[in-house]
């Protein structure tokens, strides 16, 4: 029964979604493997099954690696995809017809780093990310106290972001942005900058928009 139950799942999240779509749940079902390449819609179709029946289940994927469902509502999801990466989904809303997917992709290097990226419900790409939210850079974390000098050798020591989002609250309509300075650098050179950064960014979403929380 339950396999009967997915079938007929499977066959109505590929309908042609247009609009708003029904749950994040049809959407994770239809997704076409730029994202969730390593599972199978048969694959993620169990996850949701076996989740909403409370059972916490591990799926092998493509790479015999685990995968595992950790939440799920109607409009968030979030998924261990495989030891050393989480992805999250969040439809986001704006009026009846105005629907977008944000997309945070989390690897561990080993230090989390993650990336962001927004699609409509026919998982189609936004090419300009921008128009959703303004990535934080290491310089969104700094206070406007720190001296220059000491601003050029965070510049210098940090070649490439480190930063973590993940989405937040009851409603996970907040965004949390982390950066990893902590983790990255050697602990006395991070006690250098620390009491010039803020430990954190929020985020608060509003429709389909990703703005500050002043």
């Amino acid at each position: 029964m339950r396999r009967l139950a997915s079938i007929v799942f499977l066959s109505l999240a590929l309908l042609p979604l247009a609009g708003q779509s029904r749950t994040i749940a049809d959407l994770f079902a239809s997704e076409p493997g730029n994202i969730f390449a390593l599972l199978t819609r048969t694959n993620r179709l169990d996850m949701v099954d076996y989740y909403n029946s409370g059972q916490a289940v591990s799926i092998e994927n493509n790479l015999a690696g685990d995968s595992e469902l950790l939440e799920l509502d109607s409009a968030y999801l979030k998924l261990r995809a495989s030891e050393g990466k989480v992805v999250e989904l969040l439809m986001m809303t704006a009026g009846r017809n105005d629907t977008v997917i944000a997309v945070i992709q989390t690897v561990k290097t080993p230090v989390p780093d993650s990336r962001i990226s927004f699609w409509n419900p026919q998982w189609q790409l936004y090419v300009k990310p921008s128009t959703f939210f303004k990535m934080p850079g290491i310089e969104n974390f700094i206070t406007g106290k720190m001296p220059r000098e000491m601003r050029a050798d965070l510049s210098d020591a940090m070649i490439f972001p480190l930063i973590e989002l993940t989405f937040t609250g009851e409603r996970h309509d907040v965004l949390k942005a982390t950066h990893g300075l902590e983790r990255f650098l050697a602990s006395q050179e991070y006690q250098r900058f620390a009491p010039y950064l803020k430990p954190s960014i929020s985020y608060r979403v509003n429709g389909v928009k990703i703005k500050p929380i002043k």
